[in-house]
């Protein structure tokens, strides 16, 4: 009785041990186990899915999902091996499938195996060669002879390879030339007897143009108007961007597939997750800023400056009718679409950060002073 007891005591922990959060998968936590947070982290600020989360910040895990106070605030995709390489080949199945005829069905398909159509023409035949006209022991030319004799190059074979060996001998008697072959007296000779007849062209040539920019022959008041119009289309263009944030740029949305996992990629995916629960937490000890998305694994942190400069004027940007100042002055630092997302929850952040703006500007204000004080 009391072993009993002891079994279903024991049972019950491990059932409690096991119990996975809201939006964990137990078997996620039964493959990559679970990891509480050791300390709590009184510095840095986290926003998840553009809301802010009041600190001190504990980090946990609990199988591929990290949580920052309790709340999911990452999500790692799962994934065998072999499952990924089916999933590609499946694709590249399904992407040649849609240029195989065979795939579409139809009567003019040998199957749908090879995908072969069936051609529409016969096969062509050959009918048999007339018999050869005339005398039987005539010789006749031949069908190069006669494709020759067209093109007035008849003769037969022997009588080209005669015309070429007289064009060759000709070639070369006219490669030695007669002039200046024999030696003469005088020194200067070959310069007397040479030909210095001047032969003029058949057209002559044209006068040189130079060239001449199409800018440089506008007046100064046509370049100054050009300068302003360009000046004016480019503030156009930015004040439209402004208006229209981008699109989302987050990352893909996680899947899970605990199938076919091998013990090696079990282990591999389990190291990875506890990296990233442990790096999260350092970045949160050297007072960043840390942005994350609960569907992906998806994480961006800026330092201190970069932390004190946002807190204190996200207030003052969210106070605007859209995020077009907001996403102008952060963009080329965040992402527009997360800049969109905190000025869409700016109420909700607005009252949970009162008590982080006021450290901000404290520490601010003591950094400051012990800047001076060392100069």
């Amino acid at each position: 009785m009391r072993g009993m007891l002891l079994m279903c005591l024991a049972m019950l922990g491990a059932g409690v041990t096991a119990a996975a959060t809201e939006g964990v998968s137990e078997m996620a936590i039964q493959l990559f186990g679970q990891e509480r947070a050791e300390k709590r982290v009184a510095t840095g600020a986290v926003f998840i899915d553009g809301l802010y989360v009041k600190g001190p910040y504990s980090i946990s895990r609990e199988g591929n999902v990290i949580l920052v106070n309790g709340r999911i605030a990452s999500r790692f995709k799962v994934e065998s091996e072999s499952a990924r390489q089916a999933a590609e080949k499946a694709a590249a199945d399904a992407a040649a499938a849609k240029e195989d005829p065979a795939a579409m069905g139809g009567d003019d398909v040998v199957s749908d195996e090879d995908g072969a159509s069936v051609g529409s023409d016969p096969t062509p035949t050959l009918d048999d060669a007339p018999a050869a006209a005339g005398n039987a022991g005539e010789k006749r030319p031949s069908a190069i002879e006669e494709r020759l004799a067209k093109r007035g190059q008849g003769g037969g074979i022997a009588a080209r390879l005669a015309a070429q060996q007289r064009a060759k001998n000709l070639g070369a008697q006219s490669a030695k030339g007669s002039f200046n072959t024999e030696p003469t007296g005088d020194p200067e000779a070959l310069f007397e007897e040479a030909d210095y007849t001047y032969t003029p062209p058949s057209r002559p040539e044209p006068k040189a143009v130079p060239y001449v920019r199409p800018g440089a022959q506008k007046t100064m008041t046509q370049r100054l108007a050009d300068a302003k119009e360009a000046v004016a289309k480019q503030e156009a263009k930015r004040v439209a961007q402004d208006e229209t944030p981008a699109a989302d740029e987050g990352d893909e949305i996680a899947t899970e597939s605990f199938d076919d996992l091998t013990e090696a990629e079990i282990d591999a995916y389990t190291k990875r997750f506890a990296k990233r629960r442990a790096d999260l937490e350092k970045i949160l000890e050297n007072d960043c800023l840390l942005l994350l998305s609960s569907q992906t694994s998806g994480a961006q942190y800026k330092n201190r400056s970069v932390m004190w400069r946002f807190v204190l004027q996200l207030d003052k940007l969210c106070a605007a009718p859209t995020a077009a100042k907001l996403i102008a002055q952060w963009r080329t630092t965040l992402p527009a679409a997360y800049l969109q997302r905190i000025f869409d929850n700016r109420t909700a952040n607005g009252e949970a950060m009162k008590t982080l703006i006021l450290r901000v500007r404290r520490e601010a204000k003591a950094l400051q002073e012990r800047s001076r004080n060392r100069i």
